[in-house]
């Protein structure tokens, strides 16, 4: 049995802000709606109990350098690849 129907799609269209005024598109969507939810449910049938939860496919770690505190940019360094400026700052376009 069906644990879709059209009411339940119209609630979720309709939380969406998605219009479903055709009764033929809301039977339509409703029906790929439960063939999504029943693929699924296959998951349900795994034996996962000798399985590791992981968070991601592949054995990845953080490489990063280590956080060493640099002398910073002086104000004319930190400007100096700008295409436009303006009393020390950058001029960007405005945007309304």
């Amino acid at each position: 049995m069906s644990e879709i129907t059209t009411d339940v799609v119209k609630h979720v269209a309709n939380l969406a802000r998605i219009d479903i005024q055709n009764e033929e598109k809301a039977q339509e969507f409703t029906n790929e709606l439960d063939k999504i939810v029943d693929y699924a449910k296959q998951l349900d049938e795994l034996q996962l109990s000798e399985t590791e939860p992981m968070f991601h496919a592949l054995d990845l770690k953080n490489v990063m350098r280590e956080d060493v505190a640099n002398e910073p940019l002086s104000q004319d360094e930190a400007l100096s690849n700008s295409k436009s400026t303006e009393d020390g700052q950058f001029k960007v376009p405005k945007m309304l």
